[in-house]
């Protein structure tokens, strides 16, 4: 059967079937148009690339419990807060950046400084890699992708419960790893 024939609707039904197929009809047939959307507000391929990625694995992850009465408006919508939250994250990332700069006693400008900031990034990506697996997915989707709970519970198939364990226990974790780099809570 060809599946190019088929409106939305019927791929959807199909994939909530299981249907591989419909689902690859679904992306080939939206990809390119969710992409020059994001590739226009974001101006990097790369990262358009990535937010496309993660709404269609979204999408095939959930495909039994989605509810998707228009799929291109789904899809267009679905693009457009990926990439507020993207830039959300990008913006707050940047702003961290410049107060630990502007904030650390020991920040001085040239070599030392910079030595100083790289030092610090390394440790703290060696804090994460110390947590637990589930501990790690969910501190990441919440400090960098600021993600709320019920969404990172639902991302992870978690109940809330779990997700606020979790965000409890990796700033405990976290801070024994960084304790001779920072003087500052998590």
């Amino acid at each position: 059967m060809d599946l190019r024939v088929l409106t939305d609707e019927i791929l959807l039904q199909l994939l909530k079937a299981n249907d591989e197929q419909a689902f690859k009809e679904i992306y080939s047939r939206y990809w390119k148009l969710i992409f020059e959307a994001a590739y226009h507000r974001l101006s990097s391929r790369e990262t358009a690339k990535e937010l496309v990625q993660t709404i269609f694995l979204r999408i095939w992850e959930k495909r039994h419990s989605i509810h998707i009465t228009h799929l291109q408006g789904y899809l267009q919508t679905a693009i457009k807060n990926s990439v507020i939250n993207y830039v959300e994250a990008t913006m707050v990332h940047k702003k961290y950046l410049q107060h630990v700069v502007h904030t650390s006693p020991t920040t001085c400008q040239g070599t030392e400084s910079t030595l100083t900031c790289h030092e610090l990034s390394q440790a703290i990506e060696k804090a994460i890699a110390t947590l637990p697996e589930k501990t790690r997915q969910v501190f990441r989707l919440s400090r960098f992708d600021h993600l709320p709970i019920r969404d990172i519970a639902t991302t992870l198939n978690l109940t809330e419960k779990s997700v606020e364990y979790h965000l409890t226990q990796s700033p405990k974790i976290m801070r024994l790893h960084l304790k001779d780099y920072l003087d500052i809570a998590l």
